[in-house]
């Protein structure tokens, strides 16, 4: 049952009326705990904890040798967490603004924009004051992201899409006319000028590690992806024999060095297509972020599909909780872990032991998690974000 709206047949979203019925799915079978979605918390404690792993490794300077499945691990699941937790913030926005887009009033649409830029503040703010510790920090970037995508909130379904083509071009332009090297010192580890307002800027647009052109497009898929009847049972696993299989084809087929060869140094015999294959493995490397899109998309599928094969398990409510905090537990696997150990001198370590960390740390999530839980609906700082910013 959808939620009913004045419109009786499917159309488009416009002004304040909601006529499409991919804006309104079917969110009222779907496991949920609280006003929460059971499979979207999953997904982003999963994606909280491959990027801790990846953060670790980089951060402990694991690059060596290792045991062989440790290795194939790294290789499969490296740059796909950053992607993901980007993609979950967009479908988070879109679930954020469902009640809204059933109303026929433009306040509540504006009370939920308004809620997102005063929650990305807070993120920027945050993220700026992490940032002195670790210089891989996201959330600056984050708030970015969530306040462009709140301008799109309740426009028609597509929008979301173009945005992200828009982003791509901009992002195109930036890269062929601006030296991204400007301001990063000891091989891309910190950058200097920071804490000014022009080395601001630059990092956050233009050349940090998750630059707002192109990564705000994860974002709008995800807003796009929210949109779609994902939330049904039926529509879901249409979504997933066609991601899924693409998804997997995909990320076999970039794997051999050829095949990437392939595009950088085309030989079909026509200008026009060579410079065409050529431009998708130049920055803002299309190619990719399309890769990495479909696994965002893909796992967040069959996190969905999980969740509602086995709503009852213990392990998929104590992975949820762990997502509903997932603000926490970033900051916490920085100031908790890296900081202590950079103060110790034992930061550097083996690729194996960045890992058994990784694990002990997320181990310690899923625990405090269900724990605080049972008194608690908000984690801690989720709570004084929404105190603070509504």
């Amino acid at each position: 049952m959808r939620i009913q709206t004045e419109c009786t047949a499917p159309g488009h979203l416009s002004g304040t009326d909601l006529c499409d019925p991919t804006m309104n799915p079917d969110l009222e079978s779907t496991p949920k705990r609280g006003h929460r979605i059971l499979g979207i918390d999953m997904a982003r404690s999963l994606a909280i904890f491959l990027m801790v792993i990846e953060n670790y490794k980089n951060a402990m300077q694991a690059h060596g040798d290792g045991p062989r499945w440790l290795i194939w691990f790294f290789s499969h699941t490296e740059g796909r967490a950053a992607p993901a937790f980007v993609t979950l913030m967009g479908v988070g926005l879109a679930l954020l603004a469902h009640k809204a887009l059933a109303s026929d009033e433009s306040a509540p649409k504006w009370d939920s924009i308004s809620r997102v830029i005063k929650r990305g503040i807070f993120l920027v703010v945050l993220g700026v004051f992490h940032y002195q510790l670790w210089p891989g920090d996201i959330l600056h970037f984050y708030g970015f992201y969530m306040a462009l995508c709140a301008l799109l909130l309740f426009r028609p379904s597509w929008t979301p899409l173009a945005a992200a083509a828009v982003v791509m071009i901009v992002a195109y332009i930036i890269n062929q006319t601006f030296d991204d090297e400007i301001g990063w010192e000891n091989g891309y580890i910190w950058y200097n000028g920071y804490l000014t307002p022009s080395g601001f800027v630059r990092n956050t647009f233009l050349n940090g590690y998750h630059p707002v052109f192109p990564w705000t497009a994860y974002a709008l898929v995800g807003m796009w992806l929210a949109q779609r009847p994902i939330f049904d049972k039926n529509g879901r696993r249409r979504y997933l024999l066609f991601f899924l299989p693409i998804t997997l084809l995909f990320e076999f087929a970039i794997s051999p060095p050829g095949f990437r060869h392939f595009f950088h140094h085309p030989d079909t015999g026509v200008a026009f297509v060579d410079g065409m294959l050529r431009l998708v493995t130049i920055k803002p490397y299309p190619l990719t972020m399309l890769a990495r899109q479909l696994v965002a998309i893909s796992a967040i599928l069959v996190c969905l599909e999980l969740a509602d094969r086995f709503r009852k398990s213990r392990a998929i409510e104590a992975l949820a909780s762990t997502g509903r905090m997932s603000l926490t537990h970033y900051l916490a696997h920085t100031f908790l872990v890296l900081g202590p150990m950079f103060l110790l001198g034992v930061l550097q370590q083996d690729r194996l032991t960045s890992f058994l960390i990784s694990c002990g740390f997320f181990a310690a999530a899923i625990t405090f998690s269900v724990l605080y839980s049972t008194r608690f609906k908000l984690g801690p700082l989720e709570a004084l974000m929404r105190r603070v910013a509504g």
